[in-house]
């Protein structure tokens, strides 16, 4: 019953979608190691299979952190040179009809807007671009995004001081000038956050950074956050770790 129970309560909160992308250096060896140590820990005595759970929680941080090392990341700095050129390229009249950007260059773009989207207290914000998704990991004070507090109570831990949050999600044009960040995976105080519990962060997010009026306004997705791009773009796509920008016609 116990179980049943438990794995209901999973299933709510998690669906059919597992943490992957912020989780998946977990796996691996990591998972090699958790096989082995549920088998010693059966013959073992408490004390050991205690010792053995800590030692496989390291390994999976360990792992974790070198899968973010291998990631190229880009910080979010306003006022750079790259998303001038970026645009201007994909601005002329007789220019591309695309423009295709890497974690730095995408870094560029985003990062006036992405200003006004974080919360204030966010800092060391970076991108990353793997496969088809946006990565983004930033500093911030819980607090910002535990909402009414019912957040922590449900995932079981206190969400105060400063802590890295780390997303992944896709981006998706809304109209010209807007986008949206609909987040699939999010982890902070060392959790991976249910799916189901993820608007509840972002609208908290959001909140804070003062930017739920506009996502209202466009309708946007529980699951998003508001990415104000340049009025030149007319499409994203983002594949193969790259985000291309399609250029809006020009009448």
């Amino acid at each position: 019953m116990v179980l049943a129970v438990g794995g209901a309560a999973a299933y709510w909160l998690y669906g059919d979608r597992l943490p992957s992308v912020l989780s998946r250096a977990a796996s691996g060896a990591a998972s090699r190691v958790t096989d082995a140590a549920t088998t010693a820990s059966e013959r073992l005595d408490s004390k050991q299979g205690a010792r053995i759970a800590s030692e496989n929680e390291a390994a999976r941080r360990a792992e974790r952190a070198k899968l973010e090392q291998s990631m190229v990341w880009a910080r979010l700095s306003p006022g750079g040179t790259a998303d001038r050129e970026a645009m201007a390229r994909l601005s002329r009249r007789n220019g591309p009809a695309f423009v295709s950007l890497r974690a730095p260059e995408l870094a560029a773009v985003l990062a006036t807007g992405m200003v006004k989207v974080l919360p204030p207290s966010a800092t060391r914000s970076e991108v990353a671009v793997v496969d088809e998704q946006v990565l983004m990991r930033t500093v911030v004070e819980l607090r910002d995004v535990a909402g009414d507090g019912a957040l922590g109570s449900l995932l079981g831990v206190a969400l105060n001081g400063r802590d890295t949050l780390r997303m992944a999600g896709t981006l998706d044009l809304v109209r010209p000038g807007l986008a949206e960040y609909r987040v699939r995976e999010l982890r902070m105080a060392g959790i991976d956050v249910p799916p189901r519990l993820i608007p509840s962060v972002l609208g908290a997010i959001r909140r804070a950074a003062a930017a739920a009026a506009a996502a209202a306004a466009d309708s946007l997705s529980t699951d998003a956050l508001p990415i104000p791009l340049p009025t030149a773009v007319a499409d994203v796509r983002v594949a193969n770790g790259k985000v291309t920008l399609y250029k809006a016609v020009v009448p």
